[in-house]
């Protein structure tokens, strides 16, 4: 570490100016983080790039800047920076930590913020020692892009020391709240037919959207995957990537999508196509919601459904996802379900489908989405596959229809935008 570099260091830092005053205040998350503020626990915030990790981060800075916490006691790294890149090893930044601490020789407790830490080798050896040294009084933020990395690593030195918070793309209401627009059907359908990444909130052109959709894809696929993996076959990881986002809300087996593949005459086998789609799941690009029969109260091994982390991947960048606003809406669905913080399943029940079972804190909601209930047949399809649960947890159909439909035999019926508010009332 020598002066031309901390002049770098000085450069990203907020020792001199103060971060920009951010538009929108996520404040779901900046709340949770201040809840633990003061607990000595290292903040881990995980999600999919470019989902806004970063800001959340200069968010709480703002915040220790308006509660009188000293310029120099905070310390803020981003290792997707150019002027950071000769940070590369846990000692490189073990040196980097400690030639600040002797510069600017903060008084009381320091802030350290780590962004996208993934990018340093055994950067875990580096929290570790600091966490361990009785002559520093530190408390750590750090963001990653890969929940394997992160939760291993986590588990493997800081056990017990942390807490890990889930941060995804902008929800609906956010995207409301972002665009000072009202909560409606119209609102929804713009919503769940672009994007909830705040960079694209900027692009106004679609050929623009579809080029920062594509590099993003491109990025995650090469630095979080390929390279981290060793991946030997990327065109097959590409393919299967495609072919996941393709099919989005359908139920697969690994043995019938390896079937799929091998049909386009490309050799695969069923071991390396697991391997593959589990590494992308751990990119949070994907999601998977396995199968739980409500019969035998179980979880069903083999078939299980893809839905995606954001829809943009779809709207972009696959031609034949276009014109599936059920498939969009149920994606939606999905993801506003995760937001909240349920663990999702698709439920079985007499050979039928319920779209999702929802669980939190032992409460359970089971929901059928659909696109209008337009017709006798689609009425009593949604509504006759929730009749077959026989218990007392609230069971709902989401739709997009304007009209909304009168309780049926203890169903309920939501309409799609007013679901994030659903969710909250049942709090």
């Amino acid at each position: 570490m020598n002066d031309e570099q901390f002049k770098l260091l000085e450069k990203v830092n907020y020792w001199q100016n103060p971060p920009k005053k951010l538009s929108y205040i996520r404040q779901s998350y900046l709340n949770l983080l201040i809840g633990y503020l003061g607990n000595n626990l290292v903040k881990v915030l995980v999600g999919q790039r470019r989902c806004g990790k970063s800001t959340i981060l200069k968010q709480m800075i703002s915040r220790l800047l308006e509660i009188n916490t000293a310029k120099q006691n905070i310390f803020f790294l981003n290792f997707e920076l150019h002027e950071l890149q000769w940070i590369k090893t846990h000692e490189q930044l073990i040196s980097a930590i400690e030639y600040y601490f002797q510069q600017l020789k903060p008084s009381g407790k320091v802030y350290i913020f780590l962004d996208e830490i993934q990018e340093i080798e055994n950067w875990e050896v580096t929290v570790n020692s600091f966490l361990s040294n009785e002559r520093y009084e530190i408390e750590f933020f750090l963001t990653g892009s890969n929940a394997n990395l992160l939760s291993t690593e986590l588990a493997t030195y800081i056990t017990g020391r942390y807490i890990e918070l889930f941060i995804y793309p902008f929800s609906f209401s956010e995207y409301c709240g972002y665009f000072d627009i009202a909560v409606s059907r119209e609102s929804l359908v713009t919503y769940i037919d672009s994007s909830g990444l705040p960079e694209l909130f900027f692009l106004t052109e679609r050929h623009q959207k579809i080029s920062y959709v594509s590099a993003l894809k491109d990025s995650v696929m090469m630095n979080d995957i390929v390279k981290r993996f060793q991946i030997k076959n990327p065109k097959l990881l590409l393919l299967l990537l495609d072919f996941l986002m393709d099919n989005t809300g359908k139920l697969f087996s690994f043995n019938a999508i390896a079937k799929k593949i091998k049909s386009e005459k490309i050799s695969v086998n069923v071991v390396t196509l697991t391997n593959y789609i589990h590494y992308i799941e751990l990119t949070f690009l994907i999601h998977s919601a396995r199968r739980f029969d409500l019969r035998g109260k179980k979880i069903l091994e083999g078939e299980r459904k893809y839905y995606l982390n954001d829809l943009s991947f779809s709207n972009f960048l696959q031609n034949t996802f276009d014109n599936n606003v059920t498939r969009r809406l149920e994606n939606f669905v999905y993801i506003a379900l995760l937001q909240a913080g349920y663990q999702v399943y698709v439920g079985n029940i007499y050979q039928l489908e319920i779209d999702f079972i929802a669980e939190k804190n032992q409460q359970i909601i089971y929901l059928q989405v659909a696109y209008l209930l337009h017709s006798d047949d689609v009425i009593l399809r949604e509504y006759g596959n929730l009749e077959k649960i026989k218990d007392n947890w609230p069971k709902w159909v989401v739709s997009l229809d304007d009209f909304s439909f009168p309780f049926k035999n203890g169903i309920r019926h939501v309409q799609a935008w007013e679901l994030e508010k659903a969710l909250v009332a049942l709090i």
